[in-house]
């Protein structure tokens, strides 16, 4: 129906209204469809209050601002009822990782204690290589050559390829 003004209403309407009517709602709106059914609310709100006894004297300015106050108010409902942005919905890749993600950690308690621990700490504790070399009072290359093994291992067990 997007075009056509129900037969009902043209007889009351002056076709320039109505064709100035959907310049400006497309320019309110986003589609096609909602400017039609914009044009539609407000001619019908028209009729509505023609037929209250209401005498409208200018009907183009009074259509105009009952279209632009029904566009308003329709972005005002059309905001609360939108869900929220798709781009925290989850996705399909971030099943797949979560999945690998479990599999790594199930893994994890297949590798030696000292690997394990060397791996727990700097990823779920967020100590980084350097504090671990202080803390256990050895060189910072030799807690990055432990790490890159255990790394290693953990690929392996898991069946991962390395990255480089």
């Amino acid at each position: 129906m997007v075009g056509e003004i129900p037969a009902v209403i043209l007889p009351a309407m002056d076709t320039t209204h109505l064709s100035r009517l959907r310049a400006r709602a497309r320019r309110l709106t986003r589609s096609p469809q909602d400017a039609e059914d914009l044009c539609h609310e407000v001619c019908l709100a028209f009729l509505e209050q023609e037929a209250l006894g209401a005498r409208i004297a200018r009907p183009l300015p009074y259509m105009m601002t009952a279209l632009r106050h029904a566009a308003a108010a329709r972005s005002r409902r059309m905001a609360r009822e939108t869900p929220m942005d798709t781009d925290h919905e989850p996705q399909v890749e971030d099943a797949a990782l979560a999945c690998l993600c479990s599999e790594v950690l199930a893994h994890l308690d297949h590798l030696p204690a000292p690997d394990r621990a060397l791996l727990r700490r700097v990823a779920f504790e967020g100590v980084t290589p350097s504090e671990l070399a202080e803390e256990m009072e050895v060189p910072l290359g030799t807690i990055m050559s432990r790490l890159a093994r255990a790394r290693a291992r953990l690929r392996d067990v898991v069946g991962i390829a390395s990255v480089f």
